[in-house]
């Protein structure tokens, strides 16, 4: 059964989406005008980063990208904050850190000056380190909760789904050494770096056509297997073989995960003390919004 927090999710990211749409398109013409000819645009009091559109974008995206602090919270259960799983909080901050750049960017106007754009630019690379840093992190086994695995958990996974398949079936010995096929090699990589990346990309990049290619196969070498079990037996095999090759290198991501919190830490640090003072400027300059 699907979890309804991928449908709230999924709900999250239409909403967002929409509201973004709704308040880009009308001001599309404005964005398009060189900078020394909007302010005699008529859409200019609105649009304008000081505008009233403008400004509360500003302070929509500003309150997303605050909030993405909660999961560091939630992360070392500071304030007492322990409940919901770890990847649902992970799911919402992914959510934020994307959709809070973008309603920035309506704040600008496209219009990127001063210490402030360094403010910007920081944020839009904490936002696409954030994509790969989501990457690195799926190459970590986690349970379902999110909480990562122990080598012994991972280890007691493999061995139970090892079990799994030869249970099912009447060739299980074969099957579990094609499963370490179907992982592809296993060996502890000797590279590092960009090499051993590159690999792991190629892997996941071609893996769709192997749950198909493993079940022509074990079709072919056991035409008697029943279609239901033999995509059971599939499901299980893929998952193995993901365990089996996300161990192998399990050294190599956890340290190249290490060297990329160095890396996006420092950007979203800069990004919220120039944005706090880009705040507290524009409020003492009398600046206001609705209120």
């Amino acid at each position: 059964m699907r979890c309804p927090f991928h449908g709230i999710l999924g709900g999250m990211y239409a909403a967002a989406f929409a509201a973004l749409i709704y308040f880009a398109w009308p001001a599309w013409d404005y964005y398009r005008l060189p900078l020394q000819e909007r302010p005699h645009a008529e859409q200019h009091a609105d649009y304008k980063p000081g505008g009233t559109i403008g400004h509360g974008v500003g302070i929509l995206g500003s309150s997303m990208v605050l909030l993405l602090f909660v999961y560091s919270v939630r992360k070392r259960q500071w304030l007492g904050l322990r409940f919901g799983p770890m990847n649902r909080w992970l799911s919402v901050h992914i959510w934020l850190g994307f959709m809070g750049p973008l309603f920035i960017t309506l704040h600008t106007a496209m219009k990127f000056q001063g210490i402030v754009s360094v403010s910007y630019f920081s944020m839009m690379a904490v936002m696409l380190s954030g994509f790969v840093g989501r990457y690195i992190y799926s190459q970590i086994p986690h349970s379902s909760t999110g909480d990562v695995l122990s080598l012994k958990e991972i280890d007691e996974q493999i061995d139970q789904l090892g079990q799994t398949v030869a249970s099912q079936s009447i060739a299980g010995e074969e099957i579990l050494e094609l499963t370490r096929e179907y992982a592809g090699r296993l060996e502890q990589p000797r590279r590092r770096g960009p090499v051993l990346w590159l690999r792991i990309l190629l892997y996941d990049l071609t893996r769709w056509y192997r749950p198909w290619l493993f079940r022509r196969l074990v079709h072919e070498a056991m035409p008697q297997l029943k279609p239901a079990v033999l995509h059971e037996l599939s499901a299980v095999v893929h998952k193995r073989s993901m365990l089996l090759r996300r161990r192998a290198f399990l050294d190599a991501v956890n340290s190249v995960f290490d060297l990329w919190h160095v890396v996006h830490k420092p950007f979203a640090w800069i990004a919220v003390i120039i944005m706090f003072i880009h705040i507290a400027v524009v409020v003492l300059m009398g600046y206001r919004w609705i209120f």
